[in-house]
C-alpha cells in the first residue's frame, strides 16, 4: 500500500465497524480516509454520508480503495475475497474462513499474482507476533477460551442447547480447523493464532460455556525447543465480541498502510 493516505473500504457496520467507521473519520492524524462503507442491511447505515455508502459490494472496485476491511460474516470472503484482492489489499476479520484449505489456497494464490497482501489482524491475541516468529519452533499450540454462554452463536452447532447449560461446560475440545466451522463468529481467535502459529491441523482448540463469566478469557500456550510461553487475556465482552477488539482492529488497520504482499500477521 503506497497511498499518502490510504482509502479504507469498510464492510459491516456494527459494533467493531461503527466503531472503525467513527474513528477514520474524526481522527485524521491516522492517515486514513472512507473509501466506502458496506452493509447488508441499509438502515445500520443511515446515517453515514450517501456518498460514502456502497449500496452493491460487487461495484467495490469503482471507490478505488487500498485496503478492504470485512467485519461481517465468513461468507464475505468466500464470494468475493478473491476479486477484493485483484485491485486492493484485504483484512477479513472472520478469521475462521481459512480453515476451508480450498479458499485459503485461492486467497493466497489471489494475493501473490495480483502483488496485494492479506493482512491477518491479532485481534484478541496479545503475543500473535512471538507465535509466528517462533513457528518453526514449536511443538505444540494450544488455545483455551472460556465466553459467556450468552455470547456464543450455536446456529452451526444445534447439537447444543444453551438454555441446558447451567454450569462450566467444555463444547469442543480438538483441532481449530474442526473448531472454526462449528462457532464461525466465536473463534476468530482461533484461527488467528493457527494461521500466525502451526496451522490450523496442529493447534489445539478448547471452548468453554460459563453462564456465570462476564468476559471473555483467554489462554494461549506455545512450547518447543526448550521454549514455553503462557499468555492470558481478559475482555468484557458486547455481543460476540470483546472490548479489547476494537482498538486492536484499528491498530491493525493502521500497520496495514505499509507495504507489502502475500499473507503478513498485524
Amino acid at each position: 500500500m503506497t497511498a499518502e493516505r490510504a482509502r479504507i473500504g469498510i464492510i459491516g457496520f456494527g459494533y467493531i465497524g461503527s466503531y472503525v467507521y467513527e474513528q477514520v473519520t474524526t481522527r485524521p492524524e491516522l492517515g486514513m480516509d472512507v473509501a466506502f462503507v458496506y452493509n447488508r442491511t441499509p438502515g445500520r447505515i443511515s446515517a453515514v454520508p450517501e456518498e460514502v455508502i456502497l449500496e452493491d459490494l460487487g461495484d467495490f472496485a469503482s471507490r478505488q480503495a487500498d485496503l478492504i476491511v470485512e467485519l461481517a460474516h465468513p461468507d464475505i470472503s468466500r464470494k468475493y475475497g478473491v476479486e477484493f484482492l485483484r485491485t486492493a489489499d484485504y483484512m477479513p476479520m472472520s478469521l475462521t474462513v481459512f480453515a476451508d484449505a480450498e479458499l485459503d489456497a485461492q486467497l493466497r494464490g489471489a494475493a501473490e499474482s495480483s502483488g496485494t497482501c492479506i493482512y491477518i489482524p491479532h485481534g484478541a491475541i496479545v503475543g500473535l507476533e512471538a507465535l509466528e516468529e517462533g513457528r518453526q519452533m514449536w511443538e505444540e499450540v494450544s488455545i483455551v477460551m472460556k465466553k459467556p454462554t450468552r455470547s456464543l452463536d450455536f446456529a452451526n452447532s444445534p447439537q447444543f442447547d444453551p438454555q441446558a447449560i447451567d454450569s462450566e461446560t467444555v463444547l469442543f475440545e480438538g483441532s481449530t480447523r474442526d473448531i472454526c466451522p462449528l462457532f464461525p463468529r466465536n473463534v476468530n481467535s482461533h484461527a488467528a493464532v493457527a494461521l500466525g502459529g502451526i496451522g490450523f491441523d496442529d493447534t489445539r482448540s478448547v471452548l468453554v460455556a460459563d453462564p456465570s463469566l462476564e468476559t471473555s478469557i483467554i489462554e494461549v500456550e506455545a512450547r518447543g525447543g526448550g521454549v514455553e510461553i503462557k499468555v492470558r487475556r481478559e475482555n468484557p465482552m458486547v455481543g460476540v465480541s470483546g472490548v479489547f477488539t476494537l482498538v486492536a482492529c484499528l491498530a491493525s488497520i493502521g500497520r496495514a498502510c505499509a507495504p507489502g504482499s502475500g499473507l503478513r500477521i498485524c
